[in-house]
């Protein structure tokens, strides 16, 4: 019987599992030609039935064809790894994310040397919203460690709960070792971005990630992402031009695509509350609008926060109450707890409700971590919030939440403004009669 690099057990022919693992390499790795090389694993032995697992998963189109083949041929010749693995793959596909999770865990549990499953599962666990999340996820990848000791992948997924627990030289020295093995890594490059985000290397962090941007696959999919990473630092320096060439390139990048919502919507809405506008700035055109699906039924918390920024940035705030109104019936975890919430303190910041909204996102702030994503990411209802708070006159409340941000990092616009609220700047516009930031 053969075994994968990783040392599952599968039945493919030795042609198809070399072409197989370079597929999940380079899915681990985030790099790009993921379903080309997977396809090519199907081609080289068509009855290779995680080959066809792992197509349906990278085809953009997400076909029912290599599904129905994967479990036709899983039940015919698989390994038991091999049915476990497209087993969770069709519950995923057909059924959705929160589906599939306890079968997504069962077989992680089974099977802790296959990283793409174990990663699709870590996933899935962060964006869960419970109360233990950082606890979860590190459980899930625990028994792939015992496995398979310091492999890049596993550093850079226990590398990102760790940073987001706020320890960040453990999390920068595991991006390093990742990097150290797998130079090209995108993985664990991201990991890295964040490090040097949240540890205020604004300068040093830029040039690196420009260096690392041009060695990366043109189509790979975090190409544009880690450009929202530098647009992230450049705004932090206070470079305006650079900033705003930033938010150009991925507008173009991701006019048509989802990730618009996640990544431009959320760099747009901060270079707005920075007083910056781009030449194509246009709340009017709806590229931030999510998808019409996410607004009845939301794939996941981390979407669902996103979205609602995305809607922000629009001024759609009727979409947002729409949006808070259907969220308890969402099979969504936290869609009624924690989105129906968010959606409502926005669409009262888009109305010009800005006490009430700088209230209200206070009160959410303490669980925004069970949203998933990053504090990078999160970061913008937190910048929300405090434009909300001064416009409101709630100035105690936005002086507060500044000094917690500049002693974690500091960066020019939040110092700046700090100074500007302690000197009084803002003290006489009175509490009932919003004012001007």
């Amino acid at each position: 019987m053969r075994h994968d690099r990783l040392g599952n057990a599968v039945s493919g022919s030795v042609e198809a599992v070399a072409l197989l693992d370079d597929a999940v390499d380079r899915s681990l790795r985030h790099d790009g030609g993921v379903a080309d090389a997977a396809r090519a694993a199907t081609q080289a032995d068509p009855s290779f039935a995680a080959a066809h697992a792992v197509l349906a998963l990278a085809d953009p189109v997400r076909s029912d064809a290599p599904v129905a083949r994967a479990k036709a041929l899983a039940q015919r010749s698989g390994t038991d790894y091999e049915r476990s693995f497209v087993a969770f793959v069709d519950v995923l596909l057909e059924r959705g994310m929160w589906a599939a999770l306890q079968p997504g865990i069962d077989h992680a549990r089974a099977h802790p040397r296959d990283l793409l499953g174990v990663g699709l599962v870590g996933t899935m666990v962060e964006r869960s919203t419970r109360v233990d999340v950082h606890d979860a996820v590190l459980a899930v990848y625990e028994p792939s460690r015992r496995e398979l000791g310091d492999h890049p992948y596993l550093l850079c997924m226990v590398g990102f709960v760790v940073q987001e627990q706020g320890r960040f030289a453990e999390a920068g020295t595991m991006a390093s070792r990742a990097l150290e093995q797998q130079p090209a890594s995108v993985t664990a490059a991201h990991l890295l971005a964040h490090v040097r985000y949240e540890t205020a290397d604004h300068a040093g962090g830029l040039a690196w990630l420009d260096d690392f941007r041009a060695g990366m696959h043109p189509h790979g999919d975090y190409v544009h992402h880690l450009g929202w990473h530098a647009g992230l630092h450049t705004l932090a320096l206070g470079e305006t031009e650079r900033t705003l060439q930033r938010l150009g390139d991925l507008a173009v990048a991701r006019a048509d695509d989802a990730r618009h919502v996640i990544d431009t919507g959320t760099l747009m809405m901060r270079c707005r509350l920075q007083g910056l506008s781009a030449p194509d700035d246009d709340p009017t055109d709806g590229r931030t609008v999510p998808p019409a699906a996410w607004l009845t039924e939301m794939p996941s918390m981390y979407l669902g926060f996103h979205a609602a920024v995305g809607l922000a940035v629009a001024r759609r705030s009727h979409d947002l109450r729409a949006l808070a109104h259907t969220c308890p019936a969402m099979v969504c975890p936290g869609a009624g707890e924690l989105l129906a919430p968010l959606a409502l303190a926005l669409a009262d910041y888009v109305d010009g409700a800005f006490a009430g909204a700088a209230d209200a996102l206070a009160a959410l702030r303490p669980t925004m971590y069970r949203w998933g994503g990053s504090r990078a990411q999160r970061e913008v209802v937190e910048d929300m919030l405090i434009d909300a708070a001064i416009r409101g006159g709630r100035f105690q409340l936005a002086t507060r939440v500044l000094t917690e941000r500049v002693e974690r990092r500091p960066s020019r616009w939040d110092t700046a403004t700090l100074r500007s609220l302690t000197a009084g700047m803002w003290q006489a516009v009175p509490d009932d009669l919003p004012g001007h930031h």
